[in-house]
């Protein structure tokens, strides 16, 4: 095998013992509580676009996030939980230990780098090394460097370097593209101190290695391959699935929006519904309140015309029992205070009005005083009320005696069925 190609920017021979090859970017520092300034329109939009780097359940930072089988990243807080599902899309099945939980390194390595851009574009930047007040960035040993240790820094290794001032006048997402294409990969036998820098890759093993590694591992000669050629088919082959993923994204927008059509249909019908038992109900109300009017009109007129001819027998009934009333009085007062002469000179008339009086019977106004008569708005009421609670108003059988066409029924059905339902 030919020997391994330095890396661009790779560590010369001497390394400074004072930095170490491995990216150690800093956590981000805390703020104290009460001190939190209002943030900039800058720090606003950098925070919109990398929202998604938050926790998709309790929506804070994610520490140490973690990649569900179903693609959403939770923080290992909200994982706690026994037997939870997933709380974005309740994917079936509980996500324990024995789950396919993956770390998000993703996730996780870009929120260090951003958590670097901030400390770079703040002013106060100190140095990783000494806290001295920093003015150099190192892509490759990802520290911030102050003058000194900046001078030492290069006595040693030759690395990309930047300024402070010249990276604060970048974007988020400018800073971010420059480290990500300066990220170095280093082998992955742990035996090495400092890391190795290669751009080998063992498809045999799995894994990244150096060229010395690479020529101990005779088993897998013939796997090894550039490491930028195994990046490069892995990122297509996720391209490619990505690519199938569209036509399920197609078919499954569309089968969502056939659904949302049903439910937009089912929320118009329902609607519909609920429009047509108002009117219907209303028109229900206003017929039966015509039908308390009607009802009650005849009951008023019933008791009129049955008042006024009791009325009339009361009268006479009251006349004669005031004559009677009247004649035993006077005779009272003429047994009292009336002489002889004058009981003689008025017997024989008193005699004759009495006797006519006498001859009245009150017995036949009984036969005149009937409460039955309204009866038949009794009868109209319960045919009014079976129609409502019996749902019989369209189909109330036709009577076939022409004697109870005129009935009251008959009437209350057909003022029922013209009626529009």
């Amino acid at each position: 095998m030919q020997q391994e190609p330095a890396p661009a920017r790779s560590p010369g021979p001497q390394q400074d013992p004072a930095l170490s090859h491995t990216p150690t970017m800093p956590p981000p520092e805390s703020v104290p509580e009460g001190h939190q300034p209002s943030p900039s329109p800058a720090e606003q939009a950098l925070e919109e676009e990398f929202q998604f780097l938050r926790c998709q359940a309790c929506q804070v930072e994610a520490k140490c996030p973690k990649l569900l089988p179903c693609l959403h990243t939770l923080c290992s807080g909200c994982l706690e939980a026994p037997n939870m599902q997933c709380p974005i899309c309740q994917l079936p099945g509980p996500l324990g230990a024995d789950s396919l939980v993956l770390d998000n390194v993703f996730f996780e390595s870009l929120q260090r780098r951003l958590s670097v851009y901030r400390q770079i574009v703040d002013v106060q930047a100190t140095c990783n090394r000494c806290k001295e007040s920093a003015d150099f960035w190192c892509f490759e040993c990802e520290k911030i460097l102050c003058a000194r240790c900046f001078e030492a820094h290069e006595w040693f290794v030759k690395h990309e370097v930047r300024p402070l001032a010249e990276l604060r006048g970048q974007s988020a997402k400018e800073f971010l593209d420059g480290m990500r294409r300066s990220n170095s990969i280093f082998c992955s036998n742990p035996i090495h101190c400092p890391p190795m820098l290669t751009s080998i890759y063992c498809r045999g093993c799995s894994k990244p290695l150096c060229c010395s590694c690479a020529l101990l591992d005779n088993i897998h000669s013939e796997l090894k391959c550039d490491i930028s050629i195994e990046i490069q088919q892995r990122q297509e082959e996720l391209d490619a699935m990505a690519q199938a993923l569209q036509e399920q994204d197609r078919a499954f927008g569309a089968a969502q929006a056939r659904m949302r059509s049903a439910v937009s249909q089912l929320d118009r019908a329902r609607a519909d519904t609920e429009e047509l038992i108002h009117t219907r109900v209303r028109q229900l109300v206003t017929h039966v309140l015509a039908q308390e009017q009607a009802l009650l009109e005849g009951v008023s007129a019933q008791y009129q015309r049955s008042y006024e001819e009791i009325a009339g027998q009361l009268g006479r009934l009251e006349a004669v029992l005031q004559r009677i009333r009247l004649g035993g009085s006077l005779v009272q007062r003429m047994k009292r205070y009336a002489s002889d002469q004058e009981v003689l000179d008025l017997h024989g008339f008193l005699r004759e009005a009495l006797g006519r009086l006498r001859q009245e019977e009150p017995q036949n106004l009984q036969t005149s005083v009937r409460t039955d008569s309204f009866d038949k708005f009794k009868v109209r009421l319960q045919e009014l009320v079976s129609c409502i609670t019996q749902g019989t108003d369209a189909t109330l059988p036709q009577r076939a005696s022409p004697e109870a066409t005129n009935s009251p029924r008959d009437s209350l059905d057909i003022e029922l069925r013209n009626e529009s339902w």
